[in-house]
């Protein structure tokens, strides 16, 4: 009872009778197996126990032998009137085995009835099953964690078999295709399609995409087009992938597929932005060379002309800074409409930006049906606009350009219907004209003098002049506006109107003004140190100067550089300026006033300004443009419009300037009306600052006699 097979063969005899050798043979088998062996009797009580057993079980014979098999496999515990074993016998079943350490671990079991001397016993073999049972538990997570994975993704996965049966599916497959609760495990998809009315032709046509896939050996692509049951069309981007076994045999297919329908939309949007306008929805720039390059070779296999067309809105920034924004969009899209009216369906209307148009028109017999097109547009444009409750009256400048007669590529032809749109707004707007070859010429012209510009902003080619302010009442010089002049050392002199609207179409202006400005302070600040009497300093603004991110910034630093008093400078801004987002330039006046300068707004009248928002500004000065006086007392409405300005200024507080002041007959008629100031030739041209002082030091020239002398009937 004290060796590890006690009992194993009762006296110490072969169990089944055989001879001695037989037994060392079971004996050595017994204790080389690798799986527990151990007899019982009918009571329960162990007889033997083998190595493997001690191994598996941690006890060793002495501990067991004679104790109840339950202690070591519960399940097989002696119940009072039974024989346990009987239970086990002729199958293979798992229990759980009773370790040393006292944990439970599964056992594979095997019970079988033996008979030794006489003695019913059974044997039991028991196999360690922990490791197949780790395994398969580890098998069953990585599966639902695979299923879990698959289901939550937003895609087509399916697993086929090499004969195209279904065997996974996830649920975004089968809710998506209409087999949710179907048994798919097993059918091809002709079966399935069968199984769903909505996307049986999608499913049959899978049959093809599985042979192409399998013949070609390699991972096979396709976008299908799905249809739902509520009729909105879907795209999926499916791939399948073959597999093979070592043979070569067909294993299985994987089909995966993603929903692209929404990216497709986004592509096909990010495609129509880049080539049509967002507000009106008309070609773009960059459409609208892709065509005409494609124009271009069509007419030069058919030998037909076709006509570049370029306009622009007349005042268009005018509408924008008086209206709004939203009003300049609402006439934009109007715009674009009354344009598409106007041309052939195989014409192309587009937006360059802004509010700059082109057409290009294309199989033209001749020129003049490009000039017939350009006046229908020009008139249809300049009808009235009725939008959101606002009347709005425009007009368009229209350039034009013909191939093959001017150009014969697209970049000539677009740069000469710009030239041409050039020309027709400086000849007074609301017309049109087509390209010639001296307007390239001009173009030249005018990057000449803004070259020399640039140069003459460091040298001493440029200089202020000085346009005395005569107080209306008595005669007085209370100030003058300081004006640019250019002396060119080749050109000559180079009137304002030449470079100054050059400067402004480019980054000079910014420069230019900042030279002004400190100019104008510094002469103000030395004729005050000469002793002449306080005179304030008129300087003009540009837009751009005004959009400069830190005008006050600028203003300050230049006032505290020249010593010039602030109150002895004047800014003047001219209406487009003013309501040009008017609430941060209501803002930047403040700042300005609150520094004591004061503020002017030239040629007051010409622009479009809201009564509404000039009684908000802070402004000091209207200045009347000269195109109102040149025929005062000839046109009852110039002086109508006179009056009813100085009224205007007098009713909100503020004084009022005439300029362009060049007759006796003109210079009474505006003193009877009560203007307060009076700037022109009358008086002064502009002169340099020598002339100025002179001037302001001795005795006026003039003589302005009392107003209530004056003989003009008011």
């Amino acid at each position: 009872m004290n060796g590890r097979n006690v009992g194993m063969d009762g006296a110490g005899g072969a169990l089944d009778g055989t001879d001695g050798l037989s037994d060392v043979r079971i004996r050595a088998v017994l204790d080389n197996t690798a799986d527990a062996v151990l007899t019982f009797d009918e009571g329960g009580a162990i007889g033997s126990y083998n190595p493997a057993a001690e191994i598996i079980f941690g006890w060793t014979p002495p501990e067991v032998v004679g104790k109840s098999i339950g202690f070591i496999i519960p399940e097989l515990a002696p119940v009072p009137g039974q024989v346990t074993a009987e239970r086990f016998m002729g199958r293979r079943r798992e229990v759980a085995g009773l370790h040393k350490n006292g944990h439970n671990f599964p056992l594979e079991l095997s019970v079988s009835e033996i008979s030794l001397g006489g003695e019913r016993l059974f044997m039991g073999i028991a196999h360690d099953i922990t490791e197949r049972k780790a395994a398969e538990e580890e098998a069953r997570n990585q599966h639902e964690w695979l299923t879990t994975l698959i289901n939550a993704l937003p895609e087509i996965v399916c697993f086929k078999d090499g004969e195209g049966r279904w065997l996974i599916a996830n649920s975004f497959y089968l809710e998506r295709f209409g087999l949710s609760g179907v048994d798919y495990r097993g059918k091809t998809a002709g079966e399935l399609s069968q199984m769903t009315s909505c996307y049986d032709a999608l499913l049959l046509e899978s049959f093809e995409t599985d042979r192409r896939a399998w013949e070609s050996g390699r991972p096979t692509s396709f976008e299908s087009r799905v249809t739902g049951a509520d009729g909105v069309e879907s795209v999926f981007d499916i791939t399948k992938l073959p597999l093979f076994n070592p043979d070569g045999s067909r294993k299985g297919l994987v089909v995966v597929g993603r929903d692209v329908t929404e990216s497709r939309h986004s592509a096909a949007r990010i495609q129509h932005l880049a080539h049509y306008d967002s507000l009106t929805d008309l070609p773009n720039r960059l459409l609208f060379q892709e065509r005409l390059r494609q124009a271009l070779a069509q007419a030069r296999r058919s030998g037909k002309t076709l006509a570049v067309i370029f306009l622009d809105l007349d005042k268009f920034k005018d509408i924008n800074d008086t209206l709004g924004h939203y009003m300049g969009d609402l006439l934009l899209k109007a715009v674009a409409r009354r344009l598409l009216r106007c041309v052939r369906e195989s014409d192309t209307v587009a937006r360059l930006g802004g509010d700059e148009f082109a057409v290009l028109l294309t199989d033209l017999a001749e020129p003049a049906d490009a000039a017939a097109v350009a006046a229908a547009l020009n008139h249809c444009v300049a009808q009235p606009f009725s939008l959101d409750g606002h009347e709005i009256v425009t007009s368009t400048s229209i350039g034009i350009t013909l191939f093959p007669e001017d150009a014969l590529d697209d970049d000539e032809l677009l740069k000469n219907a710009d030239l041409a749109l050039y020309r027709s707004k400086a000849e007074g707007r609301n017309n049109f004209h087509f390209y010639v070859a001296e307007m390239n010429e001009e173009v030249q012209a005018r990057k000449a003098i803004e070259c020399d510009l640039r140069h003459a902003l460091g040298t001493d080619q440029l200089t202020l002049y000085y346009q005395p302010l005569v107080e209306a009442g008595h005669g007085r010089i209370t100030g003058c506006e300081a004006l640019l002049r250019w002396y060119h050392p080749e050109r000559g002199p180079v009137p304002p109107s030449q470079f100054i609207p050059i400067a402004e179409r480019s980054e000079l202006i910014v420069p230019l003004g900042r030279w002004v400005l400190q100019r104008a302070c510094r002469q103000g600040a030395e004729w005050m140190r000469l002793g002449l009497p306080p005179l304030r300093m008129a300087v003009n603004l540009s837009p751009a100067q005004f959009r400069h991110q830190d005008l006050v910034g600028l203003v300050r630093e230049v006032l505290q550089e020249s010593g010039l008093p602030p109150a002895l400078l004047q800014l003047e801004i001219t209406e487009g300026i003013a309501m040009h987002n008017v609430e941060q330039t209501i803002a930047v006046l403040e700042e300005l006033r609150a520094m004591g300068v004061s503020i002017s707004i030239d040629d007051f009248g010409t622009g479009y300004s809201s009564l509404n928002y000039l009684r908000r500004f802070p402004v000091d000065k209207l200045k009347i443009d000269r195109s109102f006086i040149t025929d005062l007392g000839l046109h009852p409405d110039n002086e109508a419009i006179v009056k009813a300005i100085v009224n205007l200024g007098h009713g909100i507080g503020t004084m009022v300037n005439v300029e362009g002041v060049e007759t006796a007959e003109q210079l009474a008629y505006l003193r009877s009306y009560g203007v307060d100031e009076l700037q022109g030739f009358w008086f002064s041209r502009p002169i340099p600052p020598a002339d100025f002082a002179r001037l302001v030091s001795g005795p006026l020239p003039w003589d302005l006699p009392a107003r209530e002398e004056l003989g003009v009937a008011v």
